[in-house]
């Protein structure tokens, strides 16, 4: 397993240009774990477009912007937490810009029940503007399933994503 993340440290070195980052709103790959009852976390998340898409489908461009999102979470129970998206855009053609919000709760399998791998639901449905999507309102259903070894974190994290209002709703 050494050898394995070795290489893979070794190739992102060699060949970043190959490498695809995440969409520009992503903001983390979540673990199992949720935020424990009663607790209210917030959160503000920055990243920058350098190399992004041009207009395409009336749809902003992304190239050279500078994306900010606002997360609150709270913990319901020891099971259960929802989570709460502001995204917005900052670019010298348009300005500052609300993009859109999103609804995340997340089911987990409490660390009580001792399983072996970590295990979570997390659904996302949401509302972006059409200046900045294709697709005006959004489903999302992501699994979460990791593993904590001694000297490594293991975290799968497959989105589903279904467009519910926009372009590509079928």
């Amino acid at each position: 397993m050494k050898i394995l993340i070795l290489t893979v440290f070794i190739l992102e070195l060699v060949f970043p240009s190959y490498l695809k980052g995440q969409e520009n709103y992503e903001i983390q790959v979540y673990p199992s774990e949720i935020i424990e009852k009663g607790a209210t976390m917030v959160e503000l998340h920055s990243n920058f477009t350098s190399c992004g898409q041009q207009m395409k489908d009336d749809v902003r461009p992304t190239q050279h912007a500078f994306h900010e999102t606002v997360e609150i979470t709270h913990g319901f129970t020891s099971f259960l937490e929802i989570g709460f998206y502001q995204f917005f855009n900052l670019q010298k053609v348009y300005g500052f810009q609300y993009v859109g919000s999103h609804l995340r709760p997340r089911l987990t399998i409490p660390e009580s029940w001792n399983w072996p791998l970590g295990l979570s639901l997390s659904s996302e449905i949401g509302y972006q503007r059409r200046e900045y999507s294709a697709d005006t309102w959004s489903l999302e259903i992501r699994p979460i399933i990791d593993k904590n070894f001694k000297w490594v974190y293991l975290s799968f994290n497959p989105t589903f994503a279904k467009s519910l209002k926009g372009l590509n709703q079928k």
